[in-house]
């Protein structure tokens, strides 16, 4: 009797584990799911205040690559605000990376794209943990800065990059150099950036300069309307790319 009490004693916790196991696969998809929900989209924010430029201490980057004719220069740059969460008032960290895309014919050269897009990081400083991240692409509709701007001193620290590419006898070399301005409209503070890239290119048989080329790219962005203002602080309004003639 003994030995068959303990033998449905064992069967029994096998048959409730093994239910278990079933209900808790059958249940994985339903909390999967709920999981899920409001995870798109950036939780809103507001309140920002941008740091000071000389406390990123390299926040510029940039390189360029090259695939038969055609020639890709991205200039990125990293800005980062203290802002509060919508909901909760949560001190949250903003990491605001723009990104600027210029596509080039090394043969014919000349300028056949312009691209840029914002990828924006919410970060909690006080669990060291990101929250969420999401990218965008940029405006090119013109955005009102007002006729009252400054240029900010000190600015980044390292405010010029360059890289060279080559093709036969052809070589291009695109330097980049970046200049920071702050404007008050009706009170907004807003940040224009403005990154002038210079186009070289060069026969390296004659060691000589073919041609030299500019294209301006002129950034907007937004870093606080207000306590209680209705646009999104820490965010880019715009980037319109401009060519210069010689």
């Amino acid at each position: 009797m003994e030995t068959k009490a303990k033998r449905l004693t064992k069967y029994s916790t096998i048959g409730l584990g093994a239910m278990l196991v079933m209900a808790f696969v059958l249940v994985q998809p339903t909390m999967q799911q709920a999981n899920a929900v409001g995870i798109e989209g950036l939780p809103s924010y507001d309140d920002c205040g941008d740091r000071d430029l000389s406390d990123i201490e390299d926040p510029i980057s940039m390189n360029t690559v090259k695939n038969k004719d055609i020639v890709k220069t991205i200039h990125a740059e990293k800005e980062v605000f203290d802002c509060h969460l919508t909901q909760g008032n949560l001190k949250v960290i903003v990491d605001l990376t723009t990104y600027l895309e210029v596509y080039e014919n090394i043969t014919s050269q000349e300028v056949i794209e312009t691209n840029a897009i914002s990828t924006t990081c919410i970060k909690d400083a006080l669990t060291a943990t990101v929250i969420d991240c999401e990218s965008k692409h940029i405006s090119t509709s013109p955005v009102f800065v007002g006729s009252e701007c400054r240029e900010a001193v000190p600015g980044p620290s390292h405010t010029q990059e360059m890289n060279t590419v080559t093709k036969g006898k052809i070589a291009k070399t695109v330097e980049a150099q970046k200049e920071v301005f702050y404007c008050t409209p009706s009170g907004i503070l807003k940040k224009v950036d403005i990154v002038l890239f210079t186009e070289i290119y060069e026969d390296l048989n004659t060691q000589t300069t073919t041609s030299v080329q500019f294209l301006s790219a002129r950034c907007v962005v937004l870093a606080y309307d207000g306590a209680e203002g209705d646009l999104q602080d820490a965010s880019v309004e715009s980037c319109i790319f401009s060519e210069i003639e010689n």
